[in-house]
């Protein structure tokens, strides 16, 4: 099912920092979709029988940085934990890791102001993760920050993966369906034991979301429970046992506890975000006495 990139798959937008131009011709876009950890780029162009996607999009900020040396037109690219430095030039078809010349599958290419090169190179070189999968025609991108997320959301402790499940951007696979509610507040569900799915409660609006093996957050089913906007996809069935996790911005209080197979919220605890600070920007924290069963090896 899965195999690396051939030729219609091959190069990925670095960052847009040259300004030379370059004669490419884009053909339409294909129906191959291109995830970047987990985020579906919209902007993606078929150039020269390859798929090409911009960046912005290879981002890791806690492993790579990027730079341009102004004076040689050179993009520099260091991974200081690896002690990584590679430079590249428009219209090279090698670039230099650590001062050793090593082969693209494809020239270093500019267009609209952005520099794209071949995307095997980058994840065999920087250690991320890259694949095509023939049945979905989805090409599947990991920094090498997100890979380290993806293997902790699908084996990682509960509490942690479940917090990374929910940080992942959502992608619909039916129509969107907008809140028509107010407020400030969001509640995350999961079945007791599960971080591969939940659902979410947002003005109103309930989401049911699904991790798939790809790490991708497929929302599988929404409705407007004011009854403004409709309904997408198919209601899922009861979680039964389950664990929420209630984040109030305006209160600032974040409330996690139990459901019981009645239907009934047990609150565990209230923690107050002023009155805690070292809990700033967490919203699941770990139920006691829960222990995952949903983990992949």
């Amino acid at each position: 099912m899965k195999q690396w990139f051939k030729a219609s798959i091959a190069s990925f937008a670095i960052i847009g920092l040259l300004t030379a131009a370059s004669a490419v011709s884009a053909a339409p876009q294909s129906s191959t979709k291109v995830y970047i950890d987990g985020v579906q780029q919209k902007n993606v162009l078929t150039i020269n029988g390859r798929t090409m996607a911009q960046l912005t999009a290879f981002h890791d900020p806690e492993k790579l940085t990027y730079s341009f040396e102004q004076a040689t037109k050179t993009v520099v690219i260091s991974y200081k934990a690896k002690n990584l430095v590679i430079r590249l030039k428009a219209g090279a078809s090698a670039a230099a890791v650590n001062g050793k010349n090593v082969k693209l599958d494809a020239p270093v290419t500019i267009k609209d102001g952005r520099t794209y090169l071949p995307l095997r190179f980058l994840t065999e070189t920087l250690g991320g993760y890259a694949t095509f999968n023939s049945d979905t025609k989805h090409v599947i991108i990991r920094t090498p920050s997100g890979e380290e997320r993806f293997k902790l959301l699908m084996s990682g402790d509960l509490d942690k993966a479940r917090d990374a499940a929910i940080r992942i951007q959502p992608t619909y696979e039916n129509k969107e369906i907008t809140p028509y509610g107010e407020g400030f507040t969001t509640i995350y569900t999961f079945p007791k034991g599960e971080a591969l799915r939940f659902e979410t409660d947002y003005k109103g609006l309930l989401s049911y979301i699904e991790i798939s093996p790809e790490g991708l957050a497929l929302v599988k089913w929404q409705i407007d429970t004011l009854g403004q906007n409709g309904e997408a996809g198919k209601k899922p069935g009861s979680f039964g046992e389950s664990s929420f996790f209630r984040d109030s911005f305006m209160a600032s209080t974040l409330t996690y506890g139990t459901i019981d197979k009645n239907g009934t919220s047990n609150d565990i605890d209230v923690i107050d975000y002023y009155a805690n600070p070292e809990y700033k920007g967490i919203i699941v924290v770990p139920i006691p006495g829960e222990v995952r069963t949903d983990g992949k090896n």
